[in-house]
């Protein structure tokens, strides 16, 4: 049983082997592979989830380790593309902003007792979804997947660079807003 319980975190540990294949990838400037690369371990995250919920095989540590997971590879991925030159400078700063505000508010509070949990927000979650199909758009542009139409696949990914912007930006601040009105109603949390 105690194998059975660890198999969704086996697959997660798979997902995350897989991570610098795609940052060695786009490093490379082979974004075709990047996106092969990337899609498949889109797939390992529906399946270690799919397999925790339809065989109750969820454990605290594997709900702990998926999100660390998803979190790692759009960091790999936001900063390969950046050190490739193909995402802006100024949106993997933003990027990597909002993370480190995030693991700095959660440690500090964490530490000092005063909360005991930090969830993830409705725009956290929001700003995770559209930073990862910025990052599968960037990849699809400069793979040239698909054929070019009007406006060209080039301007998307420059529109996908602001709404990822506005809304990790925007998510970072809501995560402030939370910290401050929880640190403010005085006591443990959740």
């Amino acid at each position: 049983m105690r194998a059975a319980l660890a198999l969704p975190s086996a697959i997660t540990f798979v997902r995350i082997a897989l991570f610098p294949w795609i940052a060695w990838a786009i490093v490379q400037g082979r974004f075709d592979t990047a996106v092969r690369v990337f899609m498949a371990v889109a797939l390992t995250d529906a399946l270690d989830g799919f397999v925790a919920r339809r065989w109750h095989l969820a454990t605290r540590f594997g709900t702990i380790l998926d999100p660390i997971a998803d979190k790692l590879l759009l960091v790999t991925v936001f900063a390969s593309l950046g050190w490739a030159g193909t995402v802006p400078g100024w949106l993997v700063v933003i990027v990597f902003g909002r993370d480190t505000l995030i693991l700095l508010l959660a440690g500090v509070t964490m530490a000092t007792g005063r909360v005991r949990t930090f969830h993830p927000s409705v725009w956290g979650k929001l700003s995770t979804v559209v930073q990862a199909g910025t990052v599968v758009v960037a990849m699809v542009h400069h793979a040239h997947l698909l054929p070019e139409f009007p406006g060209g696949t080039g301007r998307v990914a420059e529109l996908m660079y602001g709404l990822c912007a506005l809304a990790t930006a925007g998510s970072g601040f809501h995560y402030l807003y939370l910290w401050r009105k929880r640190l403010s109603e005085g006591g443990p949390g959740e």
